[in-house]
C-alpha cells in the first residue's frame, strides 16, 4: 500500500506545483505499453473517473450538510 499511495500523493504534487493538467502530466510520465499507462488503463476500464468524480461531490455535500449543523 506505501508504493501506491506514494504515487498518489506524487502525482498531486505534480499537479499543483506544475499547473499542468492531469492529461498533460499522464502524457509527461507515461512510456506506450509501459506499466504506469497500463495501469491507468485499467483503473478506466473499471469506471476510477466516474467514481473519484462520485466521491468528491459526496465529500462536499457531507461538509455542507455538517457545517450547517
Amino acid at each position: 500500500m506505501g508504493l501506491a499511495s506514494q504515487n498518489v500523493l506524487g502525482a498531486a504534487s505534480m499537479a499543483n506545483k506544475t499547473g499542468k493538467h492531469p492529461g498533460q502530466l499522464k502524457d509527461d510520465v507515461t512510456s506506450p505499453g509501459g506499466t504506469t499507462i497500463t495501469g491507468i488503463h485499467e483503473l478506466e476500464k473499471g469506471g476510477f473517473r466516474g467514481t473519484l468524480l462520485n466521491v468528491v461531490v459526496a465529500a462536499a455535500k457531507r461538509i455542507r450538510e455538517l457545517s450547517q449543523s
